[in-house]
């Protein structure tokens, strides 16, 4: 695996959900990879996550993996459990285990196999997890499903309960999910009802033949067929290495690649969690809203009928008299009401309202429309509550999108070659790469330099190299492209050891691609990154360190860039200009982070949503050596284009 051949180490740790981290792989020299682990399996992934959940495991992580190079990672026997091995900076070895079955498991361990923390304590009759414990993996019942020979597969048969079911076998002798169990039974024509006393010798060689096959495809590469398997929403629920039942059994697309497959599965599954996560608060709080505003309406409404049926009974005792009570008590009928006498008085009662009856039917009108009034100020009173929830719901409902919004995947776009080492493009356009240690160093004079180049190294121990590429070494191109070539300089003397020393300026020189000699003079031995320079050395001197960081813009995604200030700022939207000084590069990133994004502001949301993003990490890699003063800031040539 590319990630154990040597110099990844974990620059990043994210917590995605309580059961989801995604891990950042640096190297010095080749992309970086990320990998997703959570309960479900492990894998890498082209997504990048923000993150949206933190706790007690994801602290343990950071404080006992991050910065640690990674030496191995191994499955253990044929179990579904992965075991990470680091070692730390303090130079003893850390272990991340990763346990893919029941409800699944995360745990950190020191050299000796002690349990520092962990996702899921554990209690039960064969096994304790605890913080504190040694770490123990759980009984094994099951065979060697890589290993397993015919005369071992048919004994256990033999040795197995009559009654139990053929699927329950598999499962339990072979540890295989149930899909594969299903998709073994299925392609060995044999009911997943089966019981072992059912089974006959033929069917069982038929188990165990494409039992190997199917292992056979899925650990083969060349031999996969990834698929994405559908529910009826058309919703990603379950990804195989390779077509376990016929297309047409099942709503099924084909993927490129079984990581894809993951990808798109169990990232699905851990953002339809994390926004559950994150809105459940919210969303209990907008049904409480909403009931409210349901019985508001209810209000509302019986208040409207109320005034409306007191109104039309007023409207009619205008019309008859008193002495009619034959007429009254008729009308009285056909409001649905009725005549009722307390304590010797008469009161008409309308919807639960009493209203006095005498003899003046006017009157009674008159405090009827009255009542009939009061009710719909009183509606109007509702109507201002009922403005009021929808507004808290309205207020609730953003928050929950942003709270969704704090998930968002985003595709890793691939990075260019060039990316892995110092880089920036000159005012001339032309692209300069430089070594940050030794490796990288040795890696672009021994790969990337070319006939057409420049070579640069400062009058300093402790130099990177740096090239000019395809700059050619003609007269008017040298003459054009003088800028470049000072810029280059400065690079140069501005991420050598001269900038940790605290030096104000330095010389620095160039030459011929020929002039460099990778193998070291007979009987000399040369230290790795370091070369042997021949023939004359153009100088260019008293130069001053000096250097800007910035933000610039390719194909619509953002990129960090540092170099000379005069490039940086030409091909920037927004720029800090550092120079040697007494801040330590974690508070010099966290400053120049503040800075970007106050000078972001009203230029683009995308920009500061990426500096907000952006790690600390990713800021102190492209800073040189040593401490830092922030000179000033401001925007770039670039923001006119956006």
């Amino acid at each position: 695996m590319q990630l154990t051949s040597g110099g990844y180490y974990l620059s990043q740790i994210n917590a995605i959900t309580r059961d989801s981290l995604a891990l950042k792989f640096h190297h010095s020299t080749e992309h970086d990879i990320l990998l997703v682990i959570s309960t479900k399996g492990l894998w890498p992934t082209k997504i990048l996550f923000k993150q949206v959940e933190e706790n007690d495991l994801v602290r343990n992580a950071r404080k006992e993996l991050e910065r640690s190079r990674i030496i191995s990672i191994q499955q253990l026997d044929s179990e579904r459990i992965a075991i990470f091995k680091f070692e730390h900076l303090d130079r003893k070895i850390r272990y991340l285990i990763c346990e893919f079955f029941g409800q699944g498991n995360i745990i950190i361990c020191d050299e000796t196999m002690k349990i520092i923390s962990l996702l899921n304590p554990l209690e039960v009759r064969h096994r304790t997890l605890h913080i504190g414990l040694k770490y123990a993996p759980p009984p094994s019942y099951s065979s060697d499903i890589f290993n397993i020979t015919i005369e071992e597969f048919e004994s256990k048969f033999q040795n197995e309960t009559k009654n139990l079911e053929i699927t329950k076998w598999l499962g339990r002798n072979l540890s295989l999910p149930k899909k594969f169990v299903e998709a073994i039974l299925f392609r060995a024509r044999i009911s997943t009802n089966k019981k072992i006393k059912e089974i006959t010798k033929d069917e069982l060689c038929g188990i165990f033949t494409n039992t190997k096959k199917l292992v056979n495809e899925v650990i083969c590469e060349t031999k996969h067929s990834p698929i994405v398997i559908l529910d009826s929403d058309n919703v990603a629920i379950d990804a195989s290495h390779v077509e376990l039942k016929k297309m047409e059994d099942s709503n099924m697309k084909s993927v490129p690649t079984f990581m894809d497959a993951l990808d798109e599965v169990l990232c699905t599954d851990i953002i339809t969690i994390g926004k559950k996560i994150h809105t459940i608060e919210l969303d209990k709080k907008i049904s409480i809203l909403e009931h409210d505003l349901r019985e508001q309406d209810k209000a509302k409404q019986k208040v409207l009928s109320k005034s409306n049926s007191i109104r039309n009974l007023a409207s009619d005792l205008m019309k008859i008299s008193i002495s009619d009570s034959g007429e009254l008590n008729s009308l009285l009928h056909k409001h649905s009401t009725s005549l009722i006498i307390e304590k010797g008085k008469k009161y008409v009662d309308i919807m639960e309202e009493l209203i006095p009856l005498d003899d003046n039917l006017r009157k009674v009108s008159s405090l009827l429309y009255t009542r009939a009034k009061e009710m719909e100020r009183g509606s109007e009173t509702i109507d201002k509550a009922r403005i009021k929830i929808l507004d808290e719901i309205k207020e609730l409902k953003n928050k929950t999108t942003i709270a969704e919004k704090k998930i968002n995947l985003k595709e890793q776009k691939t990075k260019e070659w060039f990316e892995r080492y110092r880089w920036f493009i000159t005012s001339n356009g032309l692209l300069v790469i430089g070594g940050r240690d030794s490796s990288s160093n040795s890696a672009i004079i021994r790969k990337h330099m070319t006939d057409q180049d420049l070579v640069f190294h400062a009058e300093i121990h402790g130099s990177p190299f740096f090239l000019i590429k395809n700059i050619g070494h003609s007269v008017e191109d040298m003459t054009t492209n003088n800028q470049s070539i000072i810029e280059t300089a400065i690079a140069t003397v501005s991420f050598s050891r001269g900038w940790k020393d605290g030096l104000s300026s330095a010389d620095a020189y160039w030459v011929y691609p020929d002039q460099v000699k990778k193998g070291a003079p007979t009987g000399q031995f040369l230290p790795k990154g370091s070369f042997v320079i021949e023939g004359k050395r153009n100088f260019v001197k008293a130069l001053e360190l000096k250097l800007s960081i910035g933000v610039t813009k390719d194909n619509d995604i953002y990129k960090l860039i540092c170099g000379p200030v005069d490039s940086i700022k030409l091909k920037s939207i927004i720029y800090s200009i550092i120079v040697p000084g007494s801040i330590d590069p974690m508070n010099a990133a966290k400053k120049i982070k503040s800075e970007l994004i106050t000078n972001s502001q009203n230029i683009d949301d995308d920009l500061v949503e990426f500096l907000k993003r952006m790690s600390l990490d990713d800021i102190i890699r492209i800073l040189p050596s040593g401490k830092i003063k922030i000179a000033s800031s401001g925007k770039g040539t670039l923001v006119e284009n956006l």
